[in-house]
């Protein structure tokens, strides 16, 4: 029977570069849970046979629940998983080896993450981007999203009401589809967050979908950009407005992508597309970004709000706080809801005026 890989050791596989084209095609497998652990001997040729990244450190394994009497393993956390499970929960890895699939991983993960970090993973596996400490840019870029707001759908009512499957359903709505990075998926969930959750609550249309634009030099020709991300709002008559924002990276500072960017920019501009760029320090900046909003907002047509100094500055400590959140969610520590704990202890468990409420770090 095969070795079912789960948890965030199956995160590890799902984001190795070996399941890049198996997962780009959708292929999925049926799995029966194993009853036991392999032995120590199998343990330790099953290290070897995975790639570094998946076979490094603790080795999270699925056993049915219900088997009695487990011998443990050094180096393995037992994770156990009722059956049956519903078809396509696995990924092939190696003969003998499979994992659980994008659609389960993020189930079996939720309860020990935050909102936040659980926005953060979808995000990921609905993006084109696999997070990988060891790269450049600390990700990998993937030419397709692994899974689907759809397929994920799907997968979850053959789940049931297993533990997860509720927030995770609530989280597909907070997610972004189509995210070509962390940085983009944090911008993106900064724009689109209510402002309850320290977001500023404007309407996603898009990441990195294509536009058409006619070229700047040849009016007759046509050409496709994608835009980062694609802010909308209605317009009379159902007219729609739309503003691009791009997030510049290291990357956009060689001289050739100055001047792709500089293409893009022109030839979204005469389209009708106004497009601002945002760069790490602007990213950082609360005070640019708060003024960066007001001018987006201005561009959609959409109406002031009049606030209260005393909820104007609430607001403000809640966007300050997401962003501080934000920044510590790597994509491989998942430790918010220790950090949330340890928050409302300090404040002897009273929820502060200034502090991201308790809903959106998933604390039960």
């Amino acid at each position: 029977m095969d070795v079912f890989l789960s948890h965030t050791t199956a995160l590890a596989a799902l984001r190795s570069w070996g399941l890049r084209r198996a997962l780009e095609r959708g292929e999925r497998e049926n799995v029966t849970v194993p009853e036991g652990l392999p032995g120590s001997d199998e343990l330790s040729e099953l290290r070897r046979r995975l790639p570094a990244s998946v076979g490094e450190g603790e080795l999270e394994l699925a056993v049915r629940s219900g088997r009695p009497g487990l011998r443990r393993r050094s180096g393995v956390r037992v994770r156990r998983e009722g059956e049956p499970l519903p078809e396509g929960a696995a990924v092939r890895v190696a003969d003998g080896v499979v994992c659980s699939s994008p659609e389960l991983v993020v189930v079996q993960m939720a309860p020990q993450l935050t909102d936040l970090e659980l926005a953060m993973l979808l995000c990921e596996l609905l993006g084109r981007y696999a997070v990988n400490p060891d790269a450049e840019d600390g990700m990998l870029q993937r030419d397709v999203p692994v899974t689907t707001p759809e397929r994920l759908r799907a997968f979850l009512d053959g789940l049931g009401s297993r533990r997860g499957v509720r927030r995770v359903r609530r989280a597909i709505s907070q997610a972004c589809v189509g995210s070509g990075s962390p940085r983009e998926s944090k911008l993106s969930l900064r724009f689109t967050l209510r402002p309850g959750l320290g977001g500023w609550n404007l309407d996603l249309l898009s990441m990195n979908a294509p536009v058409e634009v006619r070229r700047i030099h040849n009016a007759l020709s046509r050409g496709v950009r994608r835009p980062d991300i694609l802010l909308c709002a209605g317009g009379p008559g159902g007219q729609r407005r739309v503003v691009a924002v791009e997030y510049n990276g290291r990357r956009h500072d060689h001289p050739a992508r100055l001047a792709a960017d500089a293409l893009r920019t022109n030839e979204l501009k005469a389209m009708g597309i106004g497009e601002y760029i945002v760069r790490r320090e602007q990213y950082e900046d609360l005070d640019y970004m708060d003024g960066l909003v007001e001018r987006i907002r201005r561009d959609l047509a959409l109406p002031r709000t009049g606030l209260t100094s005393e909820e104007a500055a609430r607001r403000r400590a809640l966007r300050q706080r997401l962003y501080e959140e934000l920044e510590l969610i790597d994509g491989v520590h998942w430790n918010g809801r220790e950090r949330a704990r340890r928050r409302l202890a300090a404040s002897d468990g009273e929820a502060a005026w200034d502090v991201v409420p308790v809903e959106a770090y998933g604390i039960d």
